[in-house]
């Protein structure tokens, strides 16, 4: 293995094990904003008409009401391994924290990938990281997919939240990864 594909792993495993700590910042961004809301405003329900583009998907809806995108891909990755249903809603909210923190320790690994070692903090890394895992996953992959409904089926106050959350991933999994290319020989 050459030094350069060393690299490209060394920097896949440290930022996925930097993405950790943005996945518990992420946790904390939403526990204050619930704080802050006088409640999860991920649960505040949104008094408006129907609009054409609260489904956008282009292969099928996948979701079931109420599921989040990562529950309907771990239900679905459950259904292709073991053939059927998850059967209980423990095993449900299970499949979707392990599907979050998969997903994101995915991305992690590649920014890890992508950056490498930069002067830290990399705090324009981390804005891109949260930023392009907010837009291109949680804004059109995932409504495209049939995963989650689409852009108008949240009021804006939900976006905005989402991005806040996904910057303060971004930044805290940049400055977890950058802090462990340091200690890492």
């Amino acid at each position: 293995m050459s030094n350069h594909e060393r690299n490209r792993w060394k920097g896949f495993i440290l930022g996925a094990v930097g993405s950790a700590t943005g996945v518990i910042a992420m946790r904390y961004y939403w526990k204050a904003a619930s704080a802050l809301a006088g409640g999860d405003p991920r649960k505040q329900g949104d008094n408006r008409e129907p609009h054409t583009l609260d489904s956008i998907a282009v292969i099928g809806k996948h979701r079931e009401e109420g599921e989040s995108s990562t529950a309907v891909m771990g239900r679905i990755a459950y259904q292709l391994i073991a053939g059927k249903e998850p059967e209980s809603q423990e095993t449900r909210t299970t499949l979707s924290y392990v599907t979050h923190w998969v997903y994101s320790m995915l991305m992690g690994g590649l920014y890890g990938v992508v950056r490498g070692k930069v002067d830290a903090p990399d705090v324009r890394g981390g804005l891109a990281l949260g930023t392009g895992v907010w837009l291109f996953g949680d804004e059109l992959a995932t409504p495209l997919l049939g995963l989650a409904v689409g852009p108008t089926a949240y009021p804006l106050s939900m976006h905005a939240h989402a991005f806040g959350a996904h910057v303060a991933y971004g930044l805290a999994s940049s400055a977890a990864t950058q802090l462990l290319y340091r200690v890492v020989p």
